[in-house]
């Protein structure tokens, strides 16, 4: 009583099995580089917006010490508070952008977990596969 065994030479069922594995591999290389590209396009904008909050605050820090400099050389009201509200608008829009940049990658991992997933359920099903001679034909 064979029970059903595959009768092939080892050789066709291994080549079967690394054609198989080869497609698979293939399949998720290709998932892996949707996913990629997607959580690409995310970080370059949260990149942008870290960007420009650096330039805002870059900005603001500049206005503030003009702001100081000017009280202390000047003493009147108009110049004072023309730098002192361009320093504030200029901090209040950099932290608006880092608020930005922050909310853009709450719960957001760079690992491709779809990819990921779809490794390990190839390979259980390939273990799978090997086990109970689903590579037959």
């Amino acid at each position: 009583m064979d029970h059903g065994a595959d009768r092939r030479p080892f050789g066709s069922v291994a080549n079967e099995a690394i054609d198989r594995f080869a497609s698979l591999i293939s399949l998720d290389l290709r998932l892996l580089e949707a996913e990629m590209r997607g959580k690409t396009s995310t970080i370059v904008s949260s990149g942008a917006c870290g960007v420009a909050a650096v330039i805002f605050f870059l900005l603001a820090a500049f206005a503030l010490v003009q702001f100081l400099i000017l009280a202390m050389i000047y003493f009147a009201i108009g110049a004072m508070f023309a730098c002192l509200i361009v320093g504030v608008v200029l901090l209040g829009a950099g932290l608006l952008c880092v608020h930005l940049a922050k909310r853009a990658l709450v719960g957001w991992t760079i690992t491709p977990v779809e990819t990921v997933n779809q490794v390990r359920s190839d390979l259980a099903a390939l273990k799978q596969g090997i086990r109970h001679g689903a590579t037959q034909r």
